[in-house]
């Protein structure tokens, strides 16, 4: 991705370079790359259309504290769970640590999905480690998500394969609900894979962020997901809360090489016969929303574990932290074009122009 050597404000004209063209909306899977960012959506995000459209959200999160190899998922998760509530989401439910076995698990899916209705979006947030097919014995090429049983402790039968878990979804919306799944593993595979299962046809979208083999440190503090809450925190800020999952997967991107110099890697998906810029990115939070890193931004003596710790961050985090390129400036103009991978083409009006706001004048602009 190329920026993390940016200090000043202004982006780098030649980013152009790195734009992935829609991926002949096959069900492809684009690692570390732009995506298309425009916004060729036709439903806009749910909190635009409160009486018509809803939310319902999953998150799953696991710190693993009785095993071997624990993490620090859940506070970054508990962060996940305070911008759904800004974003007005209808129905949440939230299962940590314990809580998620797998029968737990399958269970809050098949009694969240049959509600939702065909104009509704249905977010399943999943934080924890993943096992790969020789660990669980599935078939090839099938990994699965590490749950626990009732003693937090971990087993082959604590093993979700991913299939699993992504059919249950399947079986439970209906045809046109749309589907986002976000999905934050110290795992190499994003586990979720559109490719397999009836996935045709439908309106889903994948984003994940997946660790190397080779790298040991398995517990970062959720990059990813802090990531995916920066983008969103300045996406607001630049007034272009109304976009595309393209978009903002493309503006997490540009976060992660930004303040976590390009630590994490970040695939996103869409279903086959879909694609990044036909679905609009349903959490939208109120005007003045700041992620969780961004209130850390000026905090006397930077950023430490014991203050992570107080302003409900994992220490694991700290060390990743650029502080000094947390709310950095940058001309709107460019940034926009950055995060619509260069195709500058049909954007969609902020909240404020809804409400009359012309683009011409816009102060947000």
């Amino acid at each position: 991705f190329g920026l993390s050597k940016l200090q000043a404000p202004r982006l780098r004209s030649a980013c152009h370079v790195f734009f992935q063209p829609r991926p002949q909306m096959n069900g492809a899977r684009v690692r570390n790359k732009q995506v298309n960012g425009a916004s060729n959506f036709r439903r806009a995000a749910p909190v635009f259309k409160p009486e018509e459209q809803r939310i319902h959200m999953l998150i799953v999160a696991l710190d693993y504290r009785r095993t071997g190899r624990p993490l620090s998922c859940a506070a970054a998760a508990k962060s996940v769970e305070e911008l759904a509530r800004q974003c007005g989401v209808r129905w949440l439910n939230a299962i940590y640590d314990d809580q998620c076995t797998c029968e737990n698990v399958l269970a809050a899916i098949r009694d969240m999905t049959p509600k939702c209705g065909p104009d509704d979006v249905f977010i399943m947030y999943i934080a924890g480690h993943g096992a790969s097919p020789e660990d669980s014995g599935a078939q090839a090429g099938q990994h699965s998500f590490v749950f626990v049983d009732r003693s937090g402790q971990v087993s082959s039968s604590t093993l979700l394969p991913g299939d699993e878990l992504a059919a249950a979804v399947l079986e439970g919306c209906p045809e046109q609900t749309r589907i986002l799944f976000i999905v934050d593993t110290c795992y190499s595979d994003p586990i979720i894979d559109f490719r397999r299962g009836d996935w045709h046809g439908r309106q889903a979208i994948l984003v994940a962020g997946t660790q190397d083999t080779y790298n040991t440190e398995e517990d970062r503090g959720a990059l990813a997901t802090h990531a995916v809450l920066l983008a969103i925190d300045k996406l607001s800020k630049v007034g272009r809360e109304n976009c595309s999952a393209g978009m903002l997967f493309n503006a997490a991107l540009y976060e992660n090489d930004l303040v976590f110099n390009g630590a994490q890697d970040l695939t996103v998906q869409a279903s086959p016969g879909f694609a990044t810029d036909l679905m609009a990115w349903p959490l939208v939070p109120p005007s003045g929303y700041l992620s969780p890193l961004s209130r850390c931004s000026n905090i006397p003596g930077g950023l430490t574990e014991t203050s992570a710790r107080r302003h409900g961050l994992s220490p694991a985090l700290v060390p990743h932290v650029r502080m000094e390129a947390l709310n950095l400036p940058v001309s709107i103009e460019e940034y926009v074009s950055h995060v619509q991978g260069q195709s500058m083409f049909n954007l969609k009006l902020h909240r404020a122009c809804n409400a009359g706001c012309s683009t011409d004048g816009c102060s947000m602009q």
